[in-house]
């Protein structure tokens, strides 16, 4: 305990400094009054508080959490802090600069997961991989939707229990991927249908969102206005994606005439993100939807005339006559050309996106904190959330060990989970006291499974080398 406190005493001290000076300051209400807009000036503020609470927020990544769930409760703390009394808090909390900031963050952070997907990947995974995430959409969903969500929360309307399903379908591979890579399992077989199964999630876990926030958005709950607003998601999807791939070659050759700089690269990018999120509203659906079909659409093959980046240039250099040297440079060289835009968006979402899990965690109503309710039904909910996702393992190839690993693989919600969350509560269909709930099964999903995955890996690894043994 004293080695955490020793740990933590910068930090804490830090705070005092960047947050509750400024917080102490406007502690009666601050200049910006009920319902006034706030000045660009006091605007700074807001935006370097938040932006210091996610950095605060990251100190949990020094005991192997993932630095989302900081962020995450660094937002919460600022609730409370709130409640406490410090006026300033609502004013962040209510202020449209903020909520613009956040609201980019998440559109960044799914365009940032479609860069990372790959529509050429989703076409290799196989049947076992394709129903792994079909299962674990379905599953989960129809738990949270018709049974617990009734039973937790009796009295909200449809369109909630509806959220709390959504909420239980997504998938943080970002988490069971690093797990992965430092227990040395990504190549598995088992890992790689976790892989394969979880790029096919996120896409259905998107039209399930842009389905649900349609609904929300005004429309009655029946068969034909579901099977509607589906046909228009999935519809939307296929024609941006196959536009999109022809747009972005002959975009990419205009802009490259004009600057084939690191700078144009990212402008395209990020245009390409910007107005997908766009399009993507003026169709009904969410704007994320549209910037992951952006990151989907968008491959390395679109950029081949612009410059390589600086990396690359530098490792040409290093070429030498040796022929298994030079191909192992060109390796390299190829791959740091193709994660270019990747890295430049990661990059800028290293800044933006941490505000959007700041703000969300501050969207918490610190007096539903206080209600035992709400961790009575977040822990039962927890429960279904991660028998939800091991239910998907069953539709997994192998031995029952592989079947749980794959299972346990698919329970992290992260940020992902924070999406749906954020999305309904800015919708107005989540309640404060199922949001509350709804985070902290996000939290709990998050934190518990990656040490059960790497001892699930582990084991893994010695019934594979038992299995060649004996072969």
């Amino acid at each position: 305990m004293k080695s955490i406190v020793k740990a933590c005493a910068p930090y804490i001290l830090g705070s005092l400094v960047f947050l509750v000076v400024p917080l102490a300051t406007f502690a009666s209400g601050g200049p910006a009054g009920e319902g006034a807009e706030a000045p660009i000036s006091l605007t700074f503020l807001f935006l370097a508080i938040l932006l210091i609470a996610a950095k605060f927020g990251g100190i949990i990544e020094r005991y192997g959490q993932p630095s989302v769930v900081g962020e995450l409760l660094a937002g919460i703390a600022l609730s409370v802090v709130g409640y406490l009394g410090f006026h300033l808090i609502d004013d962040i909390r209510h202020n449209i600069s903020m909520e613009f900031f956040a609201e980019l963050g998440a559109v960044l952070l799914l365009f940032q997961i479609g860069l990372e997907s790959n529509i050429g990947q989703m076409k290799k995974v196989g049947t076992r991989a394709l129903m792994v995430a079909v299962l674990g959409v379905v599953a989960p969903f129809a738990l949270g939707t018709f049974i617990v969500g009734p039973l937790l929360f009796p009295g909200v309307s449809q369109v909630t229990y509806l959220f709390i399903g959504a909420a239980m379908v997504a998938t943080s591979v970002g988490i069971t991927a690093s797990v992965y890579q430092s227990v040395g399992v990504l190549k598995m077989k088992a890992s790689q249908t976790v892989l394969g199964a979880a790029v096919i999630d996120d896409v259905l876990g998107l039209l399930t969102l842009a389905v649900v926030s349609a609904i929300a958005s005004g429309g009655h709950v029946t068969p034909a206005f579901i099977m509607e607003l589906t046909l228009k998601a999935v519809v939307f999807l296929g024609l941006a994606v196959a536009l999109g791939d022809i747009l972005a070659k002959s975009l990419s050759r205009v802009f490259s005439m004009v600057n084939t700089g690191t700078g144009m690269k990212l402008a395209l990018a990020l245009t390409f993100a910007l107005v997908y999120a766009y399009l993507a509203s003026l169709v009904g659906l969410a704007p994320i939807v549209g910037a992951f079909a952006a990151g989907l659409v968008l491959d390395q093959v679109h950029f081949n005339s612009f410059n390589l980046p600086d990396i690359a240039y530098d490792l040409k250099k290093l070429r030498g006559f040796d022929k298994d040297e030079k191909e192992k440079i060109d390796h390299l060289i190829h791959k740091h050309q193709h994660a270019h835009v990747e890295e430049l968006i990661k990059n800028i979402g290293m800044l933006i996106i941490p505000i959007f899990f700041v703000f969300t965690g501050l969207m918490v109503d610190a007096a539903s904190l206080l209600n035992p309710s709400v961790y009575i039904t977040g822990i039962a909910l927890t429960v279904v959330a991660i028998v939800g996702k091991m239910i998907a393992g069953i539709a997994a190839e192998g031995s029952s060990l592989q079947k749980l690993f794959v299972g346990v693989s698919m329970i992290p919600r992260g940020e992902v989970g924070l999406i749906f969350a954020a999305t309904g509560k800015a919708l107005g269909a989540i309640p404060n006291d199922v949001f509350s709930t709804i985070i902290l099964v996000i939290i709990l999903t998050t934190l518990i499974p990656p040490a059960f995955i790497n001892k699930l890996a582990i084991k893994l690894k010695e019934e594979e080398k038992a299995a060649k043994a004996a072969a």
